[in-house]
């Protein structure tokens, strides 16, 4: 096929200076991976390969190559302690998630933090020219940033471009197949149905005779298909991304994509990439074609034919998933046309978030559509607004938003504002929002969720009459699976409420008034041999603010380090050894700026 003779191609193109260097395994932990590049996460594409330590810290990490201290890094979440390596040739490799440094690193990051007792921190160090040699003991293993421990380990070009690790001469016995799981067929037009219905399909993978199958389904207008398919290797159950997808018809590659490399600038693309299915956010779905907006890195082939038109007569497409190591997989999906489904008119509900949305189209009743780009059935307000009545006492407000120009949605009595800046979202779309207020209901809603932001955007709410003296109310997203809250990033200035949510959804405004909770001191010696103390540091609202921690012990001040998987604030200073008899005093505040402060003695 033609796809084969691509790919083949490509990697001698793209592949050739990579494999002329040699590097080591950096981990004594063994040749295991727990994930690979290039799979999902919350909010980028995963940079790295994630090398197994089976649940336990300290391994010994070595440098992959001789090369130049580079960088220390120290935050709470993300990297947590990491190291970056310059080499010779201008590349890069990155080891994060680590327990400790080396002695010799550790002091470097001990006398920067120490000047103001700083848990996080951020040094370039190329200038004092510390060299390392291959092999060399840099760090050990840990879950520092965020667990379980496991080391994080990067490649990256001159750049600081990630690329694929598994392209250079690293790695591991693996000679298991893909396994596909799942597709998602996507209605592409207001006119398209998909099994007869305007929402996308989810169907399980079946098997025969060595080949997956999707079935049949029942097509009107185009559709695009996503399929959650996943890699494994020997001796252990980890579930990896595959290195390669192609979508196939007769003979002609339609879509081909391999996770080689991306920029951090193209970090977002994972949100027009990988898609949950309808009523659920987990984004386990790999597209299968270019969506509008998309500039996706990974994609080497997208024609227009891989979003797919119903046929004629019953059509069959196969899908190929390849991991790097050539292991093959393959799956058939068929479509049929539908000449049964037909359109009715269709009225609006004030529940946009139970919607099925498209940039340009709606399905509120899930079987029948709107046109949002000739939306016409409201008053007009500012600008592209319209504002709809849904019944007696709620209503909706629709705004058309264009990228390339920053725009303002505003409610009419002024208490809600939207602010979305040019580069906001991918294409063109419609936002609809509502607010409640009241003992029955505090809702703000910004739909569509299931649609992704490109960057963040402002919310400016003003609570009016129902403001309390004495409250610090915050803004929390709400989860409509289970209605869980969690705080979003934000302030209360007046009357006002001022927020940055980073994706559209439902929200609410709470007051948390209440400290956070200091208990149970604790001293403890390490098993490579340091002295500690923690205490048990819980928020139940908007979440401990690490970086206004105090900790004292004896007198004398230490930094502060959060784990806030395990809720412990950690006391940490180079030469602290406990007395007989221990004093501490603990200072914290949360994210709303309630104080806490505890004194200890054991």
């Amino acid at each position: 096929m033609r796809f084969f003779s691509i790919t083949i191609l490509f990697f001698f193109i793209t592949g050739a200076h990579v494999q002329a260097q040699q590097y080591l395994w950096p981990s004594a932990s063994g040749h295991y991976l727990s994930s690979t590049f290039g799979e999902t996460r919350s909010a980028h594409f995963h940079a790295g390969l994630d090398i197994k330590t089976w649940g336990r810290q300290g391994y010994k990490v070595f440098a992959s190559r001789e090369g130049t201290l580079f960088r220390l890094l120290v935050t709470e979440r993300g990297y947590g302690n990491a190291i970056y390596l310059k080499h010779p040739d201008g590349m890069f490799t990155v080891y994060a998630h680590l327990q400790r440094f080396n002695d010799q690193f550790q002091s470097i990051a001990d006398s920067i933090r120490l000047q103001d007792f700083s848990f996080e921190m951020d040094a370039f160090l190329d200038t004092l020219g510390i060299q390392v040699n291959q092999g060399d003991v840099i760090g050990y293993t840990g879950s520092t940033g965020i667990g379980p421990p496991h080391l994080h380990f990067e490649i990256r070009d001159s750049m600081e471009t990630p690329i694929n690790a598994l392209r250079t001469n690293l790695a591991i016995q693996d000679n298991l197949p893909p396994v596909f799981s799942s597709l998602i067929v996507e209605p592409l037009t207001k006119n398209s149905r998909v099994n007869g219905v305007a929402t996308s399909s989810y169907t399980r993978a079946g098997k025969d005779n060595g080949v997956y199958d999707f079935g049949e389904v029942s097509l009107k207008g185009e559709a695009g298909l996503a399929v959650n398919v996943y890699d494994r290797a020997n001796d252990v159950y980890n579930a990896y991304a595959v290195y390669s997808l192609a979508l196939v018809q007769d003979s002609d590659t339609l879509f081909y994509q391999e996770l080689n490399r991306f920029d951090y600038n193209e970090s977002n693309e994972m949100f027009l990439d990988r898609i949950a299915p309808f009523g659920s956010n987990r984004r386990g779905h790999q597209r299968l074609y270019r969506k509008d907006g998309s500039d996706n890195p990974f994609y080497l082939i997208s024609t227009k034919r891989a979003e797919i038109t119903a046929p004629d007569s019953s059509t069959t497409y196969t899908i190929i998933a390849s991991d790097y190591f050539g292991n093959t997989s393959k799956a058939t999906i068929s479509f049929a046309r539908d000449t049964l489904s037909e359109r009715f008119p269709v009225s609006l509900n004030s529940d946009t978030d139970d919607w099925y949305w498209s940039e340009n189209w709606v399905s509120p009743d899930l079987q029948n559509t709107i046109d949002l780009s000739e939306l016409n059935k409201g008053l007009p307000w500012e600008g592209s607004q319209q504002i709809i009545p849904v019944d007696s006492s709620k209503q909706l407000m629709f705004a058309r938003i264009t990228p390339g120009s920053s725009q303002k949605i505003i409610t009419p009595d002024r208490q809600l504002t939207l602010r979305f800046n040019k580069n906001a979202f991918f294409d063109t779309m419609s936002i609809v929002t509502r607010y409640s207020m009241g003992n029955e209901e505090n809702r703000i809603s910004i739909q569509p969720e299931m649609l992704p932001t490109k960057s963040n955007f402002g919310l400016e709410f003003f609570l009016g009459d129902y403001f309390e003296e004495d409250n610090n109310y915050r803004l929390f997203r709400i989860d409509t699976s289970d209605g869980d809250t969690s705080y979003v990033d934000s302030e209360l200035m007046g009357r006002t409420i001022h927020a940055r949510p980073s994706a559209l959804g439902e929200f609410t405004v709470l007051a948390d008034n209440v400290a956070p909770e200091i208990s149970y001191f604790n001293i403890y010696k390490t098993d490579y041999g340091k002295w500690l103390a923690s205490v048990r540091v819980t928020d139940k609202l908007t979440g401990i603010k690490s970086s206004s921690a105090k900790f004292f012990v004896n007198g004398q001040r230490g930094i502060a380090e959060y784990d806030y998987e395990e809720e412990l604030l950690i006391y940490y200073l180079p030469d602290f050894k406990p007395q007989t008899v221990n004093t501490a005093f603990v200072e914290i505040k949360d994210k709303a700026g309630n104080k806490a402060s505890k004194e200890f003695q054991n």
